[in-house]
């Protein structure tokens, strides 16, 4: 266990100091290094439940906001702290998995929720920030983009159908009218959820629509 414990800590702490490193090189743009962490630490905690207990993960998540609410305070990863607009995404992130943790759903859901926050809302923000210039909407006063609303809708639908074909149908058997439906509803949340505050609804909204299938 201590050394499963070791890895998931040096994995997560590689990936900041490598990131820090790089963005003060100047080789990485600030967005861009906000996205590779988080990105990259939803991808490795996403498969925490196989190796970890959940009062591991729920111990490691409690640490992790506390040391990036810590880290925030003092500007020490000035790489994910430094955007210029506003949000609190980099707290609400960890508090978010957080959350999931302490809710203990099985595993595979847990995975599920946390590639949506990886992956679903990394892309949808990487693409909007490139590529939604022109296709800006605005949900009640705050604005998005088309584009971005678009890939998270295709990432979601992916992680879903992927994870329909990899688990046992007696556990998750997802209809075509469900994928879409969870998709567009997933999407929905993504796009009336700001300041970051997505970091907490979408993982939450993906293990609620898994609990009711």
């Amino acid at each position: 266990m201590l050394l499963k414990l070791v890895f998931a800590l040096a994995t997560i702490a590689a990936l900041l100091l490598v990131t820090e490193y790089l963005w003060r090189q100047r080789k990485l743009h600030v967005e861009t290094s906000r996205k590779i962490v988080h990105i990259g630490t939803g991808l490795v905690i996403a498969f925490w439940p196989y190796f970890l207990s959940w009062s591991v993960i729920q111990l490691l998540a409690v640490v992790m906001f506390v040391a990036v609410l810590f880290s925030h305070h003092f500007r020490i990863f000035k790489s994910i702290h430094s955007v210029k607009r506003l949000t609190r995404g980099e707290l609400l992130y960890p508090l978010g998995i957080a959350i999931c943790a302490f809710i203990e759903p099985a595993p595979w859901m847990f995975t599920i929720a946390l590639l949506h926050l990886a992956i679903a809302d990394g892309i949808a923000a990487i693409v909007g920030v490139r590529h939604g210039k022109k296709s800006r909407y605005s949900m009640f006063g705050h604005g998005k983009s088309l584009a971005g609303s678009f890939a998270f809708f295709v990432s979601s639908l992916a992680i879903f159908a992927v994870a329909s074909l990899l688990l046992d149908d007696t556990l998750l058997a997802f209809s075509l009218s469900w994928l879409l439906m969870a998709a567009l509803s997933l999407t929905l949340i993504e796009s009336i959820s700001w300041y970051g505050l997505d970091d907490i609804t979408v993982p939450i909204s993906v293990i609620v629509l898994l609990s009711l299938t």
